[in-house]
Formats: structure tokens, sequence, C-alpha cells
């Protein structure tokens, strides 16, 4: 009787220990949009749930994606561009595919700018030529397709201008603070360019959005479009400004229970005020807004059931 109640308060404190695990997401560095809102959520959700959720700074979805897949965390932030590459397989995920990725729910438009020096002189891509541009992004490689296509937009390549070798978006803006770049691609809004702005001045220069600048970017990048943005509405904004726009998606690997998806997806769901007061980029979400079937990579099979009962799976 006594070794049959011994082994079952020894079940019973397994499984409590079990439960009493963390939950973690891994986000880019420190300095980034993804870290900060990557710790908004973590503490929204983890006090929600009552448990410790933690935030793991590591890299760019080059690292993120296939860390999160071996079970390193269970969940990640990256742009739908980027989880969309690992999935199928290309660019930077080039004989390395993440199929085991899903969607759990697109979040807010990440906004990416093309930053430079306030007193640059630069004003458009053309004014990129020959002047010294960030690239290769080894932990942040969706960036450097970026900066690619853009410099298509204006019939150049990396071949126009001097490329810079750097590892991630808040190493660049560091290199530009520092006068060893004129140009990079960053996160509008986010700390880094905040910092930059305050240290030594930026500007976001407009990108075209003509029809065929707009649809030449979706065809390289799904999803993303062209947005202009409002005088002032972020660091580096002077008049009206168009950015590129693709949406943030919170994502997490086939093999992650659905009770924890389900979990997380319900604390998240229910305090979208909470995390809107955080982070101003939450304001944006909407529970209706957090199912988009049409992306390219599928959602977990929990998120979706979660999604459909709540009546908004299109």
């Amino acid at each position: 009787m006594l070794k049959t109640m011994i082994a079952s308060l020894v079940l019973v404190l397994a499984g409590a220990a079990a439960s009493a695990q963390p939950i973690a997401i891994g986000t880019n560095p420190q300095g980034s949009l993804t870290y900060s809102s990557g710790s908004i959520l973590a503490d929204v959700v983890g006090d929600a749930l009552g448990e410790t959720f933690t935030v793991v700074p590591l890299g760019g979805p080059t690292a993120l994606i296939p860390a999160m897949n071996a079970g390193e965390f269970e969940f990640s932030f990256a742009n739908i561009t980027a989880v969309a590459d690992a999935y199928q397989g290309q660019r930077a995920f080039d004989g390395r595919p993440q199929p085991d990725t899903r969607l759990v729910a697109a979040l807010y438009p990440l906004r990416l700018g093309v930053i430079v020096r306030a007193d640059s002189g630069i004003t458009d891509l053309e004014g990129l030529r020959g002047k010294r541009v960030a690239a290769e992004f080894s932990s942040q490689r969706n960036l450097a397709h970026y900066i690619t296509t853009l410099l298509g937009l204006a019939g150049m390549s990396y071949d126009d201008v001097t490329a810079v070798p750097v590892q991630s978006g808040a190493q660049a803006i560091d290199d530009m603070i520092d006068g060893q770049l004129d140009a990079t691609i960053f996160s509008v809004g986010s700390g880094a360019v905040q910092k930059a702005d305050a240290s030594v001045g930026v500007k976001i220069i407009s990108l075209p959005a003509d029809d065929a600048s707009r649809k030449a970017l979706g065809a390289s990048h799904g999803g993303a479009d062209m947005e202009p943005l409002p005088d002032g509405a972020a660091a580096g904004i002077d008049g009206e400004t168009s950015v590129i726009s693709a949406p943030m998606v919170l994502i997490t690997s086939v093999n992650t229970p659905d009770e924890t998806v389900t979990r997380v997806l319900t604390a998240l769901s229910e305090n979208l005020p909470a995390l809107a007061q955080g982070q101003s980029n939450f304001a944006e979400m909407t529970v209706e807004g957090l199912a988009k079937s049409a992306l390219p990579v599928p959602y977990h099979d929990a998120a979706k059931a979660f999604y459909t009962e709540a009546g908004t799976w299109k």
C-alpha cells in the first residue's frame, strides 16, 4: 500500500514538474522589433497563464526557425516571407527546408524601410549607387533579399553599390552610427532605429509604390506590399514615405502539443489591449485578423481548430 502511495506521489510530482517547465519564445537580438514584441508578449501571456514565458534572443529567422523546430523553444516571431522561405526550402533555406514550421497567428505588419543618415543627401534608391550598403546579413538573410529586390526596382544590383557584410540589421544600424555604412534596411519604429535617430539623425527614404514596383515586390516576397506612412509616423519619417509592409507572424513547430498552442493562443486573443499598452504595434491587431488562411504556410492544427470554433477561420 505504502509503495503504491509513493509511486502515485512520484507520478503527481513528475507531472507537476513537467507542467512547470517554462514556455519559451525565440526572437531576434536585443534592440530589434521582434525582441521587444516577444518580451511584451511573453510578459502578457505569461501573466495570463500564471506561468513563466521565457524570451530567447538568438538571431534572425535562419537561426530561429531551425532552433524552434529542433525543440529549443516552442514559439518564435518572424516575417511571413522568411517563414515561407523556410517552409519551402528556398533562398536562405535552400537545401535545408523547414517543413515542420506552422503558423499560430498573424500579428501586425512588419514595416521595413531603407535607412540612411539624415545628412547623407540620399533621397531615393538611385542615390544608393556607389554607396556603402549593408549586405549578406548572415543571421537575417531575408533582409539581404529585400535589399536585392529594392535595388532591382531601381535597375541596380549589389554590383552597383559597395556591399558591406553584416551579421544582423541591428549591427548594421550600429555600423551606420559609427560611420561605416551609408544605408541599410531595418524595421521602422524599432529601438535600434530610434537610437540611431537620437544619436546621428536618420532618414527613411520613400520607396517606389507604382503598380509595377508593388507587383515585383509581391512576386519576390509573398505577402509583402508597399505602404505609405504619414509624416512623423516613426523616427526617420520626414513627409509621406512608402515602406515595405508584410505581416509578422507567431510561429511554432508541428510537434508543439495542441494544448500548449491553444493555451497560448487563448491568452493572446483575450489580452490584446494589454499587448497594445505594452507596444503600439500590437494596437493594430484584432481577434479576426489573427487567422489569415491565405498565407503561404499552414497553421498549426490546434490554431486552426481554435479559429474555426471562434468563427474567424476563412
